[in-house]
């Protein structure tokens, strides 16, 4: 199994992806959902305070179990700057130091000067928290079976593209 966090917007206070849950030899993502980390830092390598910001880009090995989400929850066991960062889900919270937090997107748009409704991607949020990991357990559990090791893939392709383009896109007005 593969988690591919593919970033979209960050910036001090929070770090958003979507999401994609990929198994071993198929064609397709099997779930596709939001996931959430605390603020954003583009990094490899670890520095004073790591630990406090989002992972590192790269490719990182996932451990099964000993989850306070339960017996087959995810976690990155060690990457530069950061130990034992689980996948999860809080009821009330966006986002939360040592975790990447999943659920459903919920959109928020605004209409720029030509009358088009426009996706804010700084106002998106998530909710359903729950119901989202319990179908990445679901997963897990199926990869496990398998046999399957367990990666966690983070990408800034999106966030570099997006930053780029941010500063000639307009900003709705209540911001």
């Amino acid at each position: 199994m593969e988690i591919r966090l593919k970033r979209y917007y960050g910036d001090a206070e929070v770090t958003k992806s979507v999401m994609e849950v990929w198994m071993d030899g198929e064609e397709e993502p099997r779930m596709v959902c939001e996931a959430r980390e605390v603020g954003f830092r583009d990094y490899e390598v670890s520095f004073a305070g790591a630990s406090q910001v989002c992972l590192p880009r790269g490719r990182w090995r996932m451990k099964v179990g000993g989850s306070p989400y339960g017996a087959m929850g995810l976690r990155v066991a060690r990457c530069p700057g950061h130990r034992q960062v689980y996948v999860g889900h809080r009821w009330a919270r966006q986002m939360f130091e040592g975790e990447v937090l999943v659920g459903e997107p919920v959109f928020h748009y605004y209409t720029d000067e030509e009358g088009r409704e426009v996706e804010y991607p700084k106002k998106r949020r998530m909710e359903n928290g729950d119901v989202v990991f319990g179908r990445l357990t679901e997963l897990v559990y199926e990869a496990w079976g398998r046999g399957e090791e367990f990666w966690m893939v983070v990408e800034n392709e999106e966030m570099s593209r997006t930053e780029s383009t941010e500063s000639t896109e307009k900003v709705p007005p209540s911001e």
